[in-house]
């Protein structure tokens, strides 16, 4: 069996336990890639001297930029973290902006939505209640019986939670279950299972106006740039069948190739995959104060999450003391309260409060930073122009025209940005520039703008692309080889049937 890649920081004492029982070569060995860092570098030079008409030489500079952070996160030639801080630091050197912008990405309010997330879901595992989560499904005969059913408990859980919770944190919470298939089954589907936990919450995203944060971003922009609206029933009406149908392909996809890999396993390989069960904390004897007081409070931070986005799809968005509400408690503010009230509350355990500060300590901080150096790099690509130049070059490539053309199109150039970015930066970057050019185009802007927003949540490629990708790399049970593999064959199903299903019922 293959190392793994070096195990990132997890607010998660679970994912430090199954990453101990595996991960045994030495860090340093596999922190950097010397000749993987000179082949990135090689290429990033070459494409820095070519002679590129129609880029401004910031635009070019951001393309050096682009092509550096994508080759070293592809390779991981080397930590994660110090690619994404990379960003920043080069495009300085690079002159593509100055320090001030350079590093705007890292105080984004966004990465704080993270690092509250990270803090609801540390005391969830910290006070059991994970536990009793996973104890649930675990101990549900289908899946007893069966550990290759776990595939489809995590994917149905994913999907449907993320269709009214925080994609980010459906997936936090489904991280510890999906790890529970360690020693259980084969590796490959260990692989599978975890990934799921990232894509169905990506998916069933889609179902609602308020399933993930570019759905909102995506129906403000078109009603801002063109005056169209959509409502939240025919939003729902329209997408949710197709994150329902786009979750079931995907698992049984995944649950395919994880079963042949089984069958082509090493009898050591099986015989280690069928050993006894990782072991989860028990999730028995009566609820805590911790407990007890945990619950309501998840309700509370979820309904101040959802409600705003619900009453702005109603009669009520325009009104002053909803206006009031969202911008004196966005939503990338509420999980953070909520995590900061941990530190306060008691625990009932003595004077111990639910979370102490320890509790910072186990954050995972390489998480945010990757996504710092995202949103860096997003901000440059629209800054630079140079957004729009491949936006352009691509809408120009395809031999399709008309409406699906420029569906097609749109849904191309979401899903690539998705890769290089966060889907929240992606569709802010790529509704403006789908919106202008259907304009230009001469068709109905309102199909490739929906197909664009919906698009941005099919980035399955790198850690870097949803913040779901980032917790299960975060793990350190999947290494990104794997993650582009599958990650490229569902960037290609999914470019296909988002580009049919709204072209024929948009």
């Amino acid at each position: 069996m293959e190392p793994l890649p070096a195990r990132h920081p997890s607010g998660n004492r679970e994912i430090h336990a199954a990453s101990d029982r595996v991960n045994t070569a030495p860090e340093g060995a596999r922190s950097v890639r010397p000749r993987a860092v000179v082949v990135v570098t090689a290429l990033a030079v070459t494409v820095g001297l070519l002679p590129l008409h129609g880029l401004t030489p910031a635009a070019h500079h951001a393309l050096v930029v682009l092509v550096t952070a994508a080759g070293l996160w592809v390779t991981e030639a080397v930590p994660i973290a110090c690619t994404a801080l990379l960003v920043p630091v080069l495009a300085v050197l690079l002159g593509v902006t100055d320090a001030k912008h350079a590093f705007v990405g890292f105080g984004d309010p966004i990465l704080f939505l993270f690092l509250g997330t990270f803090l609801l879901t540390s005391a969830a595992e910290q006070h059991g209640m994970q536990a009793r989560l996973t104890s649930a499904v675990l101990r549900h005969p289908r899946v007893a019986r069966h550990p290759n059913r776990l595939l489809w408990a995590v994917a149905l859980l994913g999907c449907g939670l993320s269709a009214w919770l925080n994609n980010t944190a459906t997936a936090a919470m489904l991280v510890p279950l999906a790890l529970t298939a360690e020693r259980r089954v084969a590796r490959n589907m260990l692989v599978a299972t975890l990934l799921m936990a990232s894509y169905a919450p990506s998916l069933g995203g889609i179902a609602t106006p308020v399933g993930t944060a570019p759905n909102l971003i995506g129906l403000r922009l078109m009603e801002k740039t063109i005056g169209s609206s959509v409502s939240f029933a025919r939003w729902c009406a329209l997408f949710a069948p197709l994150a329902v149908l786009s979750t079931l392909l995907v698992t049984v996809t995944m649950a395919l190739r994880g079963r042949a890999h089984r069958r082509r396993t090493s009898a050591t390989d099986s015989a280690e995959a069928a050993g006894p069960p990782a072991s989860t904390p028990a999730a028995s004897g009566p609820w805590t104060l911790a407990e007890h007081i945990l619950l309501p409070l998840y309700g509370v931070v979820v309904l101040l999450w959802i409600v705003p986005g619900i009453l702005k799809a109603t009669a009520l968005g325009s009104s002053p003391w909803l206006v009031t509400w969202s911008a004196r408690l966005p939503e990338t503010c509420v999980p953070l309260l909520g995590g900061l009230l941990l530190f306060v509350l008691p625990s009932g355990r003595g004077r111990t409060r639910i979370l102490d500060a320890t509790a910072l300590q186990r954050i995972d901080w390489t998480t945010l930073l990757l996504f710092g150096g995202g949103l860096s790099l997003g901000e440059m690509l629209f800054e630079t122009g140079l957004a729009r130049v491949l936006g352009e070059g691509l809408f120009t490539a395809l031999p399709v025209g008309g409406m699906f053309g420029t569906v097609l199109a749109a849904t191309i150039l979401a899903v690539v940005v998705s890769e290089m970015t966060s889907n929240t930066a992606s569709a802010s970057l790529v509704v403006p520039i789908v919106l202008a050019l259907a304009q230009a185009a001469g068709v109905d802007p309102v199909p490739p703008a929906l197909a664009a927003t919906v698009a941005c949540s099919f980035g399955f490629m790198l850690p870097v692309s949803t913040p779901p990708n980032a917790i299960v790399y975060a793990t350190g049970r999947v290494r990104i080889a794997e993650m582009v593999r599958y990650g490229l064959a569902l960037d290609a199903v999914g470019i296909l049937l988002v580009s049919g299903w709204v072209t024929l019922l948009a």
